[in-house]
């Protein structure tokens, strides 16, 4: 089982945070909703351009990303072990019902990350490229983090290759999904923060092909 890596204090971690802008077109259809649960509002970027301002360069912290072929990559090459988080302000209302979806893949391990803040890192949902994934609330600079869900197998994992990812809100549980497949049901958590992105650790190259939210 895999062991989580330490994570780094905030001067290892850089949070970059931005308004919404909402587009109106899509080269990506968003997934169907599920069953029973009503959006009236929808996020979506495909990454062919940078208007939500994702792109960051911090090369002290040997943490970048950048907009390649409609992607967003994002490399994590620091001395060090730890995280690096980058997330904006998508527009949505994360204290009730809400449904985030992606598509990811990375030579090491990345995931969304959720409900984040200037002083409250949020909750991350990884996975990696060996089969495996977690969930963990990311703490703040007074708080470390906690595990909610330690590194765990999964064979709906695409080992080396891209995985949708799906995480939802509905009334007090949070589920994920990963290809289709429910792999956790928990009760729902308090989140600090209405920011929504990505998280690597240390030694990773991922990218994401979009993000679409829903609330």
């Amino acid at each position: 089982m895999r062991t989580r890596f330490i994570i780094a204090a905030l001067a290892v971690s850089t949070l970059f945070i931005s308004s919404c802008v909402k587009k109106e077109y899509y080269t990506v259809e968003p997934p169907a909703e599920p069953p029973g649960v009503q959006y009236n509002y929808i996020f979506d970027d495909d990454f062919n351009s940078n208007i939500n301002n994702w792109t960051f360069s911090d090369p002290d912290n040997a943490a970048y990303v950048t907009l390649v072929n409609s992607w967003l990559k994002y490399t994590y090459m620091p001395p060090n072990d730890g995280t690096n988080t980058v997330a904006i302000n998508t527009g949505a209302k994360l204290h009730r019902n809400f449904l985030v979806q992606t598509r990811i893949r990375s030579d090491y391990a990345m995931g969304l990350c959720f409900g984040v803040s200037d002083n409250d890192y949020g909750y991350s949902f990884f996975i990696d490229n060996d089969g495996y994934f977690a969930l963990y609330k990311e703490g703040s600079a007074n708080e470390g983090v906690q595990t909610i869900m330690d590194w765990q197998a999964s064979e709906a994992i695409y080992r080396n290759g891209w995985n949708d990812v799906e995480f939802e809100q509905v009334g007090n549980y949070w589920t994920g999904y990963i290809n289709g497949v429910k792999v956790f049901e928990i009760p729902a958590k308090y989140l600090g923060g209405q920011q929504i992105g990505y998280i690597v650790l240390a030694g990773t190259t991922g990218y994401a092909d979009y993000l679409t939210v829903q609330w």
